[in-house]
């Protein structure tokens, strides 16, 4: 056994020394680094490190220090995380709201750049903690409501959470009704989460405000069908303590049979849940308390050594302790040992006034006031007792003050509730009242509307019918005329420019300069070029199916990184010549789409001469696109051109394009 203390204590010194060096290493280079994101790595390891080592006041700088850097850095959802992670720590262990709720701010100046639910509502329900820490209720209020607002359904159990904790703040105001809903909405989500124990917790806490606003018999109910609902789930942890407060709930009716009883009950219940063994000294010191004001001192005695021994043999605490003392000082003043009663009375009200306690401060004064009596100073048992009348008349005030608060705002939400019944009942009424008249005039109405939208839906038509020709007249006039000017700029391009720079060739070669002379040739080439693309007048010369055997191997040779293929069959006398400057022009310009935008490896094109019809196949492996997205984008007027072209040829087009498989053109027309 020694030897196990021995590994023991090695061992987590080993682990002390290991943190300690992870520290220095993590400090220097935190104290060197350039690069903030390692800084950032590094002060998150730190602060893992400070954590496991308990050392809060380091744990708050280096989140401090974390969260400036992540900021600065733009990764607000990092900062977030490291808040809230934080917040309980800084807030609740090391006592430092303020420094906690600075951190929380901080933070929620960025929160427009945040997105994830859970930090979002994470941020709020933090805050809002630190505002319900500080008894600014109403600021509590206000943020765990964002909570639940930015919460989503992910985060149904922190949004739970972020809904009972309102319920508590809204009591702590005594918007009772409020309290109450939250509580019943909370409970709702935990049962539907399958967390039985804090959906019997939450329902507790409505019991506990009907009970604190002196609604004794509201509470009795309401405690009874609770431990009735643990014992229909099956779930009776700490159904020991739900009997307990009912016994208080009896004894405080005066009900001293059901109060034994069920004081009884609390105890063998406590005895089996392990959870709760340290309340059975508190249930043995009511006893103790109630036989002691019954002179019943044997089984007070009983009770409250019983108290005593379980105290002896379980962990102590200050409920536990503070219990007992108030048990003992009762029974020591019953059987007449004054002086060790006034003792631990006075101790008793130092406790009870530290804890705020009224009702506990009351009882201590009512048995102060009593053993002064008894030792014979009626001044001091006369101040006392008007201390414990005044608590006395306090709580009385305050339950009844509650108690006309709940009932009021009760009735003021009933009041409300009726109204709006009354007026949804009356714009019912109304409704049914008008419906005939409504019905009627809705007839006629539509009677009337159906001629008119006949009439107007055909004079529509028509005239859309109307423009859309004109604009097929427009488009096709358009394109001839186009061609007839590209037709003529071309034809002057080769008539006069290439004139003029065949002369100046000539020239150039009786001066024997080679520079000059490829220059020359290269504009040459590049104005019959140009030439071409503008009116391609091998149309004329050698058919529309030459023409794009000559374009297909003219692209070939050009752009090396794409195959460009094809099988062209022989149009003779099919087509005019004017479609034959649209089929030529349509081919040509599904190429340049695809050399341009498509990205491929391949292209081909299959032009088919049925008996009564043309098909024209165009194929690439491209990367595809949307057609009615690439179509209504007015700098794509490729698309368009090509559509208004096919439209002059009477024929069809179709195209099939699925982004990263390629594009098929097809087109039909029929011969002239």
């Amino acid at each position: 056994m020694r030897n196990l203390k021995l590994l023991a204590i090695l061992l987590l010194f080993s682990l002390y020394c290991h943190a300690q060096k992870d520290e220095a290493y993590y400090l220097k280079i935190i104290d060197s680094t350039k690069n903030k994101a390692l800084k950032l790595a590094s002060l998150d390891s730190l602060i893992h490190d400070v954590r496991n080592q308990k050392d809060l006041i380091k744990f708050a700088e280096r989140t401090e220090q974390y969260v400036d850097l992540a900021i600065e850095l733009e990764k607000y959802e990092k900062a977030a995380e490291k808040t809230i992670r934080a917040f309980f720590n800084i807030n609740t262990k090391l006592g430092q709201r303020e420094r906690s709720l600075a951190l929380i701010e901080k933070v929620e100046t960025h929160i427009d750049k945040i997105t994830d639910s859970y930090l979002l509502g994470g941020i709020y329900l933090k805050k809002g903690g630190a505002y319900y820490n500080g008894k600014s209720y109403n600021k509590a209020i206000e943020n765990y409501s964002l909570a639940i607002k930015n919460y989503a359904s992910k985060d149904s159990i922190y949004k739970a959470d972020a809904i009972y904790f309102r319920g508590q703040a809204y009591s702590f105001v005594a918007e009772y009704i409020k309290a109450i809903n939250d509580y019943q909405l909370a409970s709702k989500y935990y049962e539907n989460l399958g967390d039985k124990e804090y959906m019997f917790f939450t329902e507790g806490s409505i019991v506990m405000i009907y009970g604190a606003n002196g609604l004794s018999k509201k509470s009795i109910e309401a405690r009874e069908n609770l431990i009735q609902k643990r014992i229909e789930k099956n779930y009776l942890t700490g159904i020991g303590v739900d009997y307990y407060n009912l016994a208080n709930n009896y004894l405080k009716i005066g009900d001293s049979l059901l109060f034994e009883r069920t004081l009884k009950k609390a105890i063998n219940h406590n005895k089996q849940d392990n959870n709760n063994f340290n309340n059975l000294s508190v249930f043995y010191d009511q006893f103790s308390i109630y036989y002691s004001n019954k002179n019943d001192l044997v089984n007070a005695k009983k009770y409250l050594d019983l108290s005593v021994n379980e105290t002896i043999n379980n962990e102590k605490n200050t409920l536990n302790i503070a219990s007992q003392n108030k048990a003992k000082s009762l029974y020591l003043f019953k059987i007449g040992n004054i002086k060790e009663a006034l003792e631990l009375s006075l101790q008793n009200l130092k406790h009870e006034k530290s804890r705020n306690n009224l009702a506990g401060s009351r009882e201590v004064n009512k048995l102060l006031s009593e053993i002064y009596e008894q030792k014979g100073d009626s001044k001091k048992a006369l101040k006392y007792f008007k201390d414990y009348s005044n608590i006395k008349d306090s709580i009385s005030t305050t339950d009844k003050t509650n108690t006309l608060s709940y009932y009021q705002t009760l009735y003021e939400t009933e009041q409300k509730e009726k109204e709006i019944t009354q007026q949804k009942n009356s714009i019912d009424l109304l409704a049914k009242e008008n419906e005939a008249k409504q019905r009627l005039l809705l007839f006629g109405a539509i009677g009337a509307s159906l001629l008119f939208l006949v009439f107007y839906f055909y004079r529509n038509r028509m005239q859309a019918i109307k423009k859309i020709k004109m604009q097929e007249e427009y488009s096709q006039k358009l394109l001839l005329s186009q061609e007839e000017e590209r037709k003529r700029i071309s034809k002057d391009l080769h008539d006069s420019l290439g004139q003029s720079l065949l002369l100046i060739k000539n020239k150039v070669s009786l001066k024997d300069d080679s520079q000059t002379k490829e220059l020359v040739n290269n504009a040459i080439e590049e104005m019959r070029s140009i030439s071409r693309v503008l009116h391609p007048f091998q149309l004329e010369e050698i058919g529309v199916s030459r023409a794009i055997e000559n374009l297909i191997s003219q692209l070939d040779e050009n752009y090396k990184d794409i195959l460009i293929f094809g099988d062209i069959d022989e149009i003779k006398d099919a087509l005019n010549s004017n479609q034959e400057v649209n089929v030529f022009r349509i081919v040509q310009e599904c190429f340049s789409n695809i050399i341009k935008h498509a990205n491929a490896d391949s292209a081909k094109i299959d032009l088919i001469d049925k008996e009564k019809e043309v098909i024209i196949s165009i194929k690439d492996n491209g990367i595809g696109f949307d057609f009615s997205e690439k179509y209504n984008d007015f700098k794509s007027l490729g698309l368009k051109t090509i559509k208004e072209r096919v439209k002059f040829l009477k024929g069809t087009l179709k195209i099939d394009s699925v982004k990263g498989e390629g594009t098929t053109f097809t087109i039909h027309f029929p011969k002239a």
